[in-house]
């Protein structure tokens, strides 16, 4: 959830908080996805200037050769929306408009967490006084045989 040690998950998200997650795991057996606020943080597509639709729920489509595919109705020579073309210019328009506010809200949300941090002091320590490492539970990935085995599961076994 954060760089540092986080005792409860509300210290650092609350029921109802609208975030920018990265799905770290799909278990198909157990219907569970994993979800990482951390690494979602740690991208350059928020961090940068470069604004990229297509990370952030825009859809796109390229051609055979790998070209991108412009809405109909948009002439990529002259940037302009031919006439007649008004729904898909607005259909478009709103897409990009909602991708870009999702955009804003990700670079807010990273913004906020690197606040947060920096305000709950030391963010290497994750260790606390009197901590007791309790026995592995079955179905965790406490051990390196299920460890091998998740990555050979998520890689296709390459």
């Amino acid at each position: 959830l954060a760089e540092r040690h986080v005792e409860i998950p509300e210290q650092v998200v609350q029921i109802g908080d609208s975030v920018m997650v990265k799905i770290i795991d799909i278990d198909l057996e157990r219907r569970r996805i994993s979800l990482s606020l951390k690494q979602a943080n740690i991208t350059e597509a928020a961090t940068g200037n470069d604004f990229d639709p297509t990370l952030y729920g825009m859809t796109s489509s390229y051609d055979a050769d790998g070209n991108y595919i412009y809405p109909d109705g948009f002439d990529p020579e002259t940037g302009e929306w031919q006439e007649g073309f008004d729904e898909a210019r607005s259909v478009w328009e709103k897409q990009y408009a909602e991708a870009h506010e999702r955009w804003e809200a990700h670079k807010k949300q990273i913004v906020d967490a690197e606040k947060a941090n920096l305000e709950a002091g030391d963010t290497s320590n994750y260790s606390s006084v009197g901590e007791t490492t309790a026995a592995p539970v079955e179905g965790s990935l406490a051990s390196d045989e299920a460890l091998q085995a998740l990555r050979e599961k998520l890689t296709g076994g390459e």
